[in-house]
Formats: C-alpha cells, structure tokens, sequence
C-alpha cells in the first residue's frame, strides 16, 4: 500500500502564498497597481534595487513611476520554496524572470530571486518584505542592481 506524507505541509497556506506570488506577477504585467498593493500589507518594506520603499504609497509612486517608463513587461516565477516561521509567518524564495520593453522600444531581461517574508492576518497571507536579488540582467546596467552572492569553491573560483 502507498502512503503520503501530507501531514505537517500546510498545503492550503503553500497554496495561497503561491497564488498571491502569481496574482502580484499578473498585476505587474497588466500595470494594476491596486492589485499589487493586495498582495502586501500596508507597512511592508520591498527593495527592488539596494533602496528601500515603506508601505502602499511608497509602492503607489514606484510603480507609477516604472509603468510610464514601460510599454510591457512579462515576470515568470517559478522554483517557489515556502518554509513555515511560525503559525502566520513564513518566508519564500522564488526565481523571476521578468522582461521589459521600454516605451521607447529597448528591451531588458533581469533574471534573480525574490526573497520575501508573509504574514497571515484576517486578509489572508500578504508579504511583509521583498527583496529582490539579481543573477544578471541581459540588456541592462547591472550597477543599479542587487546582487546574488554565490559561494566559491574551495579553490577560489
């Protein structure tokens, strides 16, 4: 007989992070910055590139701001890891692809990591931080970006 570790995996609440995660990729792609703000609470603290926004109408104008500076984007997320801190509390990893073309036409390509924390409350799961790390851009300057750190073999390279 087959059995299946289920107990302990909180499938629900991976399930609804998940979504919040696709539902904020969306967003993103159609300029809804209404939707995006749903999918953090109203303090929380995102770092898209070495600063800091705090709160909704920090994100308001920063997003503002990138969508006249874009004509499309495409964000793809994927490999999301989601460890459980506590009963409300939970950090998550994901990949992110995200493609951009201007409004005067060049395009940029950004491959990294979203590194976020979410808490649970009454609304449902919503993230407290996000940082977003960079493998590397194709495209674009990657002096403004945030870095990923890689670990180094035991011979230096």
């Amino acid at each position: 007989m087959t059995t299946y570790r289920i107990d302990g995996l909180r499938l629900p609440d991976r399930h609804d992070i998940e979504q919040m995660m696709y539902r904020y990729a969306k967003a993103a792609d159609m300029a809804d910055i209404e939707t995006q703000l749903t999918c953090f609470h109203p303090d929380a603290r995102v770092n898209f590139s070495g600063k800091w926004l705090e709160g909704h109408e920090d994100l308001r104008e920063a997003w503002r701001n990138a969508y006249t500076r874009y004509a499309q984007t495409s964000h793809a997320v994927t490999n999301i890891s989601i460890e459980f801190t506590g009963t409300d509390d939970a950090t998550a990893e994901s990949l992110i692809t995200a493609w951009h073309r201007g409004a005067d036409g060049k395009e940029w390509t950004l491959h990294g990591r979203y590194l976020d924390t979410w808490h649970k409350s009454v609304e449902g799961w919503k993230m407290s931080t996000r940082v977003i790390v960079a493998a590397g851009a194709v495209g674009r300057d990657e002096s403004t970006l945030t870095m990923m750190q890689r670990l180094t073999l035991s011979d230096g390279h």
